[in-house]
């Protein structure tokens, strides 16, 4: 598997139940997440990471709203 469909496959299992909106705050920032994600671990490893806890990046994207909501990330990293 390529970065491409590893991305799509890992969006189409966070968004499975319509959380996020396409083109919405939350979804480039779990694109980016998931980015990082495929880049340190491979695409294969980062799908299989995803498939099987999912929780874990939905937390870590809402951690990250949160914390740039309130100012603790400057800037438009996404």
């Amino acid at each position: 598997m390529n970065k491409f469909q590893a991305m799509a496959r890992i969006m189409a299992i966070l968004n499975e139940d319509g959380r996020f909106k396409k083109g919405s705050r939350k979804y480039k920032i779990a694109r980016m997440l998931a980015s990082k994600k495929i880049d340190a671990m491979g695409p294969d490893a980062a799908y299989s990471r995803v498939k099987w806890n999912k929780y874990e990046l939905l937390v870590d994207v809402e951690e990250y709203y949160r914390l740039e909501q309130a100012g603790k990330i400057l800037g438009n990293f996404v």
